[in-house]
C-alpha cells in the first residue's frame, strides 16, 4: 500500500492487522503473512512511529454503549452485529447463536437498511468505531 495516514488509519479502522507498504520486498511481505496469521499487528517502522503517535495523542475513548450507538437496532440485531464486527460469516453467526441461516440473513439485511450501508465491510467499520464487535475471544489482541 501507499504511505498515507488517511489510508493507513483507514485500513486500521476497517479491521486490518497490518500494513505493508508497496516496496516491500518479497521477504518482508512473507514474514508480515506470517507474523498476522500469528496473531501479531505488523506495521512499517515509518508507519508503526506515526501510529503510536496517533494513539498517544487520543485520551482513551468512553467505553462503548452499542445500544446508544445504535438506537435503531435491536437487541438481537446488535448481537449480530457485533458477530458482523468481530469478522464471522453467516453460516459461523447461525451456528454460533443456533439460528437458521435464513434468520441470519434476513436479520443482517435488516441491519444493512437501518445502517444504511450497503456492504458488510462498511457495517464492519461502523460497528468498530462504535467498540462492538472488537473483543473476539478466538482473536489474539495486543
Amino acid at each position: 500500500m501507499i504511505e498515507d495516514d488517511d489510508m493507513v488509519f483507514a485500513a486500521m479502522r476497517a479491521g486490518a492487522s497490518g500494513y505493508v507498504l508497496k516496496g516491500a520486498d518479497n521477504d518482508d511481505i512473507v514474514r508480515s503473512v506470517q507474523a498476522v496469521h500469528a496473531g501479531e499487528l505488523i506495521f512499517g517502522p515509518g508507519i508503526a512511529e506515526r501510529v503510536a503517535a496517533y494513539f498517544a495523542s487520543r485520551p482513551d475513548p468512553a467505553p462503548a454503549d452499542p445500544a446508544a450507538a445504535f438506537p435503531q437496532l435491536t437487541p438481537r440485531e446488535l448481537e449480530l452485529l457485533a458477530q458482523i464486527a468481530s469478522g464471522l460469516d453467516n453460516t459461523a453467526i447461525a451456528r454460533g447463536l443456533h439460528l437458521s441461516p435464513k434468520t441470519v440473513r434476513n436479520n443482517v439485511s435488516n441491519i444493512f437498511f437501518k445502517l444504511h450501508v450497503s456492504h458488510r465491510a462498511e457495517a464492519i467499520v461502523m460497528g468498530r468505531e462504535a467498540g462492538v464487535g472488537l473483543d473476539r475471544p478466538d482473536r489474539p489482541r495486543n
